[in-house]
């Protein structure tokens, strides 16, 4: 049986960050990685694993619990969320700054994508439900908006690129960055695959660093097998510096929609 938690508290959802009344992934992410900080005496989020058991709907109120595990130069926490006694997700959060090294390596190839002011803006459309996406300025690269537009072709790969950043102008943060990797379109709608695709499990690593925005976030499923998608993402931000990694696995579920554009 679980212990009693270190921490019993309840946070509010935010429903800016819903699409048609649901709560996005990344941002329950993003909210259990700042709640171990906070918990950790402000330590950076230095990894999530976070496994989502039932549906977030709607904004409001919801119940937070945090069991430390470690505390040390990196740090550990359980944090679980819930609502009205359904468990929604669980998750390890680890927390801290490594001791830095002088070997490095960077071969994630960062995409090439036109700049963020030539990139078109609303690929939604008058989409309903939008919440998520009046918060937060999207601009697809041009060969994937156009995948979504009437007529579009779609791409030969399932890959979802595009510039994220805050829609009130306000600059791109470390929470940001952590919910990234889950507000593109989905991937495998670029192949005209038009499923929908809850995540049941995601695992992120925030590299240590400034973040300067915008971000440039692609995401790339390359399998689908019998109902499992598994996806890749990765955040840069505009100086080039890769900020986010994240791998998901998801659900295939079919839904009868339309290109959005």
């Amino acid at each position: 049986m679980w212990q009693s938690p270190d921490v019993r508290q309840t946070t509010d959802l935010d429903s800016r960050w819903t699409i048609t009344g649901h709560i996005n992934g990344g941002y329950l992410c993003a909210l259990v990685c700042e709640t171990a900080s906070a918990f950790f005496d402000g330590a950076p989020p230095l990894t999530a694993s976070v496994h989502y058991l039932s549906t977030a709907r709607g904004g409001g109120p919801a119940d937070v619990e945090v069991d430390e595990l470690r505390r040390s130069r990196l740090s550990t926490a359980r944090v679980r969320l819930g609502r009205e006694g359904t468990p929604l997700l669980e998750s390890l959060v680890t927390a801290g700054t490594p001791k830095p090294g002088e070997q490095q390596l960077d071969h994630a190839a960062r995409p090439d994508v036109p700049p963020r002011e030539e990139c078109p803006e609303g690929w939604t459309g008058d989409a309903p439900g939008m919440d998520l996406l009046a918060h937060l300025d999207v601009r697809l690269a041009p060969a994937v908006a156009a995948a979504f537009g009437p007529g579009g072709a779609p791409l030969p790969v399932a890959e979802a690129t595009g510039w994220v950043t805050y829609a009130d102008g306000a600059p791109a943060d470390r929470f940001l960055a952590l919910a990234a990797w889950d507000v593109l379109p989905p991937t495998l709608w670029t192949t005209h695959l038009w499923t929908h695709a809850p995540t049941v499990n995601a695992q992120v690593v925030l590299f240590p660093g400034a973040i300067e925005g915008p971000l440039l976030v692609q995401a790339r499923a390359d399998t689908l097998a019998e109902g499992v998608v598994d996806e890749t993402a990765r955040v840069w931000d505009v100086t080039g510096r890769l900020v986010l990694s994240s791998r998901q696995t998801a659900l295939a579920v079919p839904a009868h929609v339309a290109p959005v554009g």
